[in-house]
Parts: structure tokens; sequence; C-alpha cells
């Protein structure tokens, strides 16, 4: 008998865990890693992650960054809007990876988001939600700190 209550639960649980990866209405976002570890004046900082979405409707992606302060957040505090479009995905995308690059303290970008340069050696971390034409938004996501120097 114990067994059986043993096997009926390990059912449960995989009957949850293969449920989370299926597509929904709200855009289901994982970000998956951000690089480099240690930033100096002009290296690009880049942000990946994936999502999937049932409608494929993604409309934008808003990114915020913290400067930290220890584990204090410290004003810059910004958030940067893309469109879909600038994921370079076709239309109606259910499911794709996604990767945003960031230059850091450089004043010609390059086409690249610019963030502005700090007055002391700080850490930084990069968050993110998606948005869908319905208004539906992802749950926010942020990446592991990062170090940023001064310039």
């Amino acid at each position: 008998m114990k067994r059986l209550y043993i096997l009926i639960a390990a059912l449960v649980i995989i009957a949850i865990a293969c449920n989370k990866d299926k597509f929904t209405t709200v855009p289901q976002l994982k970000l998956k890693s951000i690089s480099p570890n240690t930033v100096v004046t002009n290296d690009i900082i880049t942000l990946e992650g994936s999502y999937t979405d049932q409608e494929g409707d993604l409309d934008s992606i808003l990114v915020v960054y913290k400067w930290f302060n220890g584990a204090t957040v410290i004003f810059p505090f910004d958030t940067l809007r893309y469109s879909f479009e600038g994921l370079n995905a076709p239309k109606k995308t259910k499911e794709a990876d996604i990767n945003l690059q960031f230059q850091y303290n450089n004043s010609d970008p390059n086409g690249y988001a610019k963030l502005s340069g700090v007055n002391r050696d700080t850490t930084a971390a990069f968050g993110m939600v998606l948005k869908d034409e319905a208004g539906n938004r992802s749950e926010y996501k942020e990446s592991e700190k990062i170090r940023i120097k001064k310039p």
C-alpha cells in the first residue's frame, strides 16, 4: 500500500513538472545568462533568454537595469523598451530565444543601447518583462549581478 502512495505522488509531481513548459496566454520568460561578469568602458553586455507565448502576439520587451550599492539599488534605475520587431523573429512566433545587447559607457554606441558610466565600481542587474498585444505581461525575471568598473 505504501508503494502505491509513493507511485501516485511521483506521477502527480511529474504531471505538475511537465505542465510548466506548456504554452500559455500570458508570455513565459526564462533568463539564461548575462555576460561578461566584469564590464569596463566599451564592453558589450549580452542578456540571453527565451520565451513562449500561446498566441505568438508579443508586442514589446521591457528591460530594467539597476546599479547597486551593496544590496541597495541606487540610481540610475531605468527601463528600456524594445519592440518585438527588434528580435528579428517572424510575426506570430510562439517560441524563440532573446539576445539583447548593450554597450557600456560609449558616446557612440554603434546601434547598441547605451548604458552610462558609473562614478565608482559597483554591481548591476538587468530585469526583463514581456508584454503582448492583449496587454498580458510575463513575470519579471532578473539576471544575476555583474561587476561594473568605473571609467
